[in-house]
């Protein structure tokens, strides 16, 4: 069943044509019993709610249809709990969006704020070559009540997605409207559980203000697909994973008996600062082992804004060293969706090679790894070849890491393109070293990465990798 706001706006006015998804949260509730404030919230459906916004857009010129949340074969789902919101209602939203993309100019998503930055990010990689607003909003108290904040979150939403009728510019991407600020969903996160305020952008200005003027900041805007470029949603996301923050005391063994889940595919390590751990050789050796056995291993950051470095600490170093990813300046929630999103479409190398890619505007910054191919015969001297996938240039790099493995070897000399970067006086079994100056002083724009590493007697080269971080 669906409402509108038809009776109000004659078909002539019509200047754009908006979905709103009800999924459920505060916005839509109301108390059991209206005279007794101790009583609990429920939600009373989509029908009331629709009755209550009957006037929005229609000065504008904003026709707008309300659903509620339906699963693959079309049935009603009734309003979910951010609580209890999931992959499987990530998929079935992506799906409806998909069905009604052709009759809509934008998309509204009425949702509980508990878990709203996790559906936005999760969203924001389900749908592929998206070129209209998918505009995410809630409220801290029902719309029926005296006080509330929904009736501006829901119109300012309105007012997005409603673009070709409003003039403002089209965002085409999946955002968070809130108050009075515009974030990028997949940047998002919840940042109060009571204030107006309840979204915040640590690592990303906000893409709009709405004010007394509602401005869209173009410039941060993410960028329009080809206009040849099919819409499409993802059908797929690999729910077992977890998300494990590091905590002063833990221990190996009780990391061992998590990661031995059988199924366990991923895993969101929220590590100290920029990126770094215990260096308990145990604990470190398990999360390595977890890896060499094929889980994914995403390190993001606990503090609410700044990044991941791995590598600028020595205390990080032992997480880079055994093949983690980094997370970059990833929220957490954008961590764990794009962990399920990437794990559910790619295999092999190209999962921790995607993760460390800039997808949907959720990071800024990237990783490159160039590996080297190496024999298991021991040399006194290797000369190695490799190359970047993406480009990277000497400007636009912001460090660079040198990843080694090596067998019975000391002293070790390493020279990138001919010239000298890097001496090793002691460098049994694995390392990993900054030589960012060396890298950016004679790297060639474009061009292979030519390494050679001589030593002063023969040594076996197990692995050998420059992780290249650049802005994104």
């Amino acid at each position: 069943m669906s409402w509108d706001n038809a009776r109000r706006l004659a078909a002539d006015r019509v200047r754009a044509r908006v979905l709103i998804v009800y999924v459920g949260g505060t916005v839509g509730m109301r108390r059991l019993e209206e005279a007794n404030p101790a009583s609990p919230l429920a939600n009373v459906g989509a029908a009331l709610l629709a009755e209550e916004i009957q006037d929005f857009g229609v000065e504008e010129g904003i026709a707008w249809t309300m659903l509620g949340l339906c699963d693959p074969e079309g049935g009603q789902v009734p309003p979910v709990d951010s609580s209890e919101v999931g992959p499987t209602h990530w998929l079935w939203i992506a799906q409806m969006l998909e069905r009604h993309y052709g009759d809509f100019d934008g998309f509204v998503i009425l949702h509980g704020t508990d878990t709203l930055a996790y559906t936005a990010s999760a969203l924001s990689f389900l749908c592929v070559n998206l070129a209209k607003p998918v505009v995410l909003t809630g409220s801290q108290l029902p719309i029926f009540a005296l006080r509330s904040d929904a009736r501006q979150n829901l119109l300012h939403a309105l007012l997005v997605a409603g673009a070709k009728a409003t003039g403002l510019p089209t965002v085409p991407e999946v955002t968070v409207c809130f108050a009075n600020v515009l974030l990028r969903g997949n940047r998002a996160r919840k940042a109060s559980t009571s204030g107006w305020q309840g979204f915040a952008s640590p690592n990303y200005p906000a893409l709009g203000s709405l004010g007394e003027r509602i401005r869209i900041h173009t410039d941060l805007v993410y960028p329009m697909p080809a206009s040849d470029a099919a819409f499409y949603v993802g059908r797929a996301l690999q729910d077992q994973v977890l998300d494990l923050t590091l905590f002063p005391g833990i221990q190996a063994s009780q990391l061992r008996a998590l990661l031995r889940q059988p199924d366990l595919k991923g895993l969101v390590l929220r590590a100290y600062g920029s990126g770094n751990a215990p260096g308990d050789p145990a604990l470190l050796d398990c999360l390595g082992q977890a890896v060499s056995d094929g889980l994914t291993i995403l390190v993001v950051t606990q503090c609410s804004e700044g990044r991941v470095d791995l590598g600028r600490y020595a205390s990080s170093r032992g997480l880079l060293q055994r093949q983690l990813a980094s997370g970059f300046d990833l929220t957490p929630e954008a961590a764990l969706t794009k962990l399920m999103w990437v794990l559910a479409n790619e295999k092999g190398a190209e999962v921790r090679a995607q993760l460390q890619q800039n997808q949907r505007g959720e990071q800024s910054y990237v990783r490159h790894e160039v590996r080297f191919e190496a024999g298991g015969e021991a040399r006194e001297l290797w000369e190695l070849n490799g190359r970047a996938a993406g480009a990277v240039s000497r400007r636009g790099l912001e460090a660079a890491m040198l990843r080694l493995q090596v067998e019975g070897a000391e002293n070790l000399r390493v020279e990138l393109n001919e010239r000298h970067i890097l001496q090793l006086s002691d460098a049994p079994g694995g390392s990993v070293t900054d030589v960012t100056d060396g890298v950016r002083r004679y790297m060639v724009d474009d061009r292979p990465f030519h390494l050679r590493i001589r030593a002063d007697q023969p040594f076996r080269l197990g692995q050998a990798e420059l992780l290249l971080t650049a802005k994104a």
